[in-house]
């Protein structure tokens, strides 16, 4: 019998957290940050019509008179738009990056952040996460099923979601969708991994889809429910994988998200314009009051950051994610605009989970299948000059794969610049002879490799790293890439060094990144070709494992055992979202979402039109002034503080009341 089971959810602590003769950089202005923030918000209500739906579908299946009863939902959620926000408007963003090598939302070459924004914005998920607890919510589906013994999950579809060309979403949409996926000829080895621990789901009725897991995994429910984008059945249920690469390699299917895509929207090459939908399914709920407020979205490809910034400047572009801690720290504060409050430069900090960058080693190539000279090259990156000299303070070391949380290892070593201590492993690894040009071999071979990137921005440290490593007696030779070449020589592991820099998950899945069967496949992310037992096991028995308190364990003990084995040159990290924006935009208080990155800080954002109004007479007219309002919001650190201290005052009662240590952990 199917009944109703507990949640999962989480707690993310945020943590606070020869060198090169150059100039001390001029120290930042004291950061203008909120005070006296109120640190409660609203919950909105998600409504459904009980009523609505295909009469000839029984109410015990989904349909009409449907009452939920034996299910399992969760309508209310934190209310973190703001109901009063207009709609319209443009915002123009810079792409990060070339061209895309696709628009697919699934498949080959997928995996690129525009793909990501795009895809959550045009498409939707069965359920939803609660923005700030990330407890399950309904999306497409109004309420879900968990057997006793989690081995099959229901979903009942909201009769009142549609697609963009009016067709009804039915069970069939999800069936076809993860036959899509799981199609070997989609080439995402790593998407048929995920999904390939549930079977083919079932459609029970029109409005009720069922599945059943092949092995049990507590992220099962997690991903079939929320990281399973739905495509329309009636568009690609015929197709197979490498049909759909093909026919949608630049173009979207009917969409059921609060966006589109309209034909004339794609300038191959150029620009994608993203167009709010005025008959999105959704658009009357109040749970999304407040959401999705910014008319269109354009994304102009501008290959160069440099260009990007001129572009800001001349308000060409409405949207930056600061990739230059310089310019922050020098440039920005000295722009008129900034000092007129027409530009507005702003940190977010959130509880985003922070990623891995640095520049992978792939162990495939000797000799970086030496642990001793990957520790090496570690040791040859002067990452505290780097940060200090190059990059104004602006970022912290990473000292772990899954930086920040919980779920961080606390006990991985610091990893220095230690010249001396790189030479001792060289040695201890056989580089013991030295060429005439001052390189170690061995074995007649010099040490060397090809370090490849896809930003100019990364020459000056892979610079200080270069002339590291060949006091060494390493040689590097640095190759700048464009994007997709840089990607694709990535994906299919045909790259010695590779600068890259990884988001992160607020659930982690290590066995996507760390897996031994990964290692030798082309195409997924573990682009390292790792490979460890241990960690093998670790990730089975982290995939059954249902204790909160036990998966953190599992996870610290898999971060050490990748950090002992240097997989990457591990580099830094940003504590906060650094955004440079055109004072046009209003936003709640608290600026984001909790877990908001640069990509989607602006889902509960609007364009103001009296603000746009004066930033246009400002444009003309010298004299005008806008308030710029505070340079930091810290609202979700404080929300955080005041929880933990919320909790504590909690547990400090009630181990007065039962005469207990009022030090013990509750969960």
């Amino acid at each position: 019998m199917l009944a109703r089971a507990a949640l999962v959810s989480i707690t993310l602590l945020i943590a606070c957290t020869g060198p090169r003769e150059t100039p001390e950089p001029k120290p930042e202005p004291e950061p203008i940050v909120q005070e006296n923030v109120d640190i409660e918000f609203p919950t909105t209500t998600y409504t459904w019509d009980a009523a609505a739906g295909d009469p000839s579908v029984p109410a015990e299946l989904g349909g009409p008179g449907f009452t939920g009863e034996g299910w399992q939902t969760r309508m209310e959620r934190a209310g973190l738009g703001d109901p009063n926000a207009p709609q319209g408007g443009e915002m123009i963003v810079g792409m990060l990056a070339d061209w895309p090598a696709t628009l697919r939302v699934m498949g080959k070459d997928f995996n690129v952040a525009f793909n990501y924004f795009a895809r959550d914005i045009l498409y939707d998920t069965l359920l939803d996460l609660d923005p700030v607890s990330l407890e399950f919510v309904p999306r497409l589906a109004t309420h879900w099923q968990i057997s006793d013994d989690r081995s099959t999950y229901r979903f009942r579809i909201n009769p009142a979601a549609r697609w963009s060309d009016g067709e009804e979403v039915t069970a069939e949409d999800v069936v076809a969708t993860y036959r899509l996926q799981m199609d070997p000829t989609l080439l995402d080895p790593s998407a048929i991994q995920t999904f390939g621990k549930l079977k083919e789901p079932k459609a029970i009725s029109k409005y009720i889809v069922e599945v059943e897991v092949n092995e049990e995994n507590w992220r099962n429910f997690l991903y079939f429910s929320s990281s399973l984008w739905i495509l329309p059945e009636h568009e690609i249920g015929q197709l197979t994988g490498a049909e759909y690469l093909d026919q949608y390699q630049f173009r979207y299917t009917t969409t059921t998200g609060p966006y589109e895509v309209k034909p004339d929207g794609i300038n191959k090459g150029n620009s994608i314009t993203i167009t709010r939908r005025s008959d999105w399914w959704g658009e009357d709920n109040p749970v999304w009051d407040g959401f999705y407020n910014i008319g269109s979205f354009k994304w102009n490809v501008v290959k160069n950051p440099d260009l990007r910034f001129e572009k800001v400047k001349k308000g060409e572009i409405d949207y930056f994610l600061v990739p230059k801690a310089q310019w922050w720290a020098e440039d920005i504060p000295a722009l008129e605009d900034v000092k007129r409050g027409l530009l507005v430069p702003r940190k977010f900090f959130t509880d985003a989970p922070h990623g891995t960058s640095g520049m992978a080693l792939n162990m495939r190539h000797p000799p970086l299948d030496d642990v001793r000279v990957r520790k090496a090259l570690q040791h040859l990156y002067d990452r505290e000059t780097m940060i200090k000299k190059l990059y104004f303070d602006e970022y912290e070391e990473l000292q772990s794969y899954y930086q920040g949380g919980v779920y961080q290892n606390p006990n991985n070593p610091p990893l220095p610049y230690d010249e001396v201590a790189a030479v001792e492993l060289l040695e201890a690894a056989g580089y013991t002879e030295i060429n005439d040009e001052g390189y170690r071999v061995k074995d007649g071979k010099e040490l060397g490799f090809s370090v490849t990137y896809r930003s100019p921005l990364t020459e000056r440290s892979l610079t200080i790293f270069q002339e590291a490593a060949k006091r060494a007696g390493i040689r590097l030779d640095l190759q700048l890439l464009t994007p997709a070449a840089h990607w694709k020589n990535v994906r299919e592991k045909e790259y010695e060094i590779a600068s890259m820099a990884w988001g992160a998950l607020t659930f982690p899945n290590p066995e996507s990144s760390w897996s031994s069967s990964l290692a030798s496949q082309k195409d997924n992310n573990n682009i390292t070709a790792f490979a460890n037992p241990r960690v093998d096991a670790l990730c089975k028995e982290y995939d059954r494992e249902y204790d909160l308190q036990r998966r953190i364990e599992i996870i610290q003990e898999i971060d050490g055992i990748i950090y002992a084995a240097h997989p990457y040159v591990l580099g830094w990290y940003g504590p906060s979202q650094r955004v440079l924006f055109r004072n046009k935009f209003g936003m709640p208080e608290w600026g984001s979402s909790r877990y908001a990155e640069y990509d989607n800080l602006f889902h509960i954002w609007w364009v103001d039109p009296d603000k746009e109004k004066t930033l246009a007479a400002a444009a003309k007219d010298p004299s005008i002034t806008m308030d710029a309002g505070p340079r930091e919001i810290r609202f979700w650190q404080q929300w955080v503080a005041h929880q933990n201290a919320t909790a504590g005052d909690a547990a400090g009662d009630e181990a007065s009341d039962h005469g207990v240590d009022g030090g013990e952990d509750k969960e």
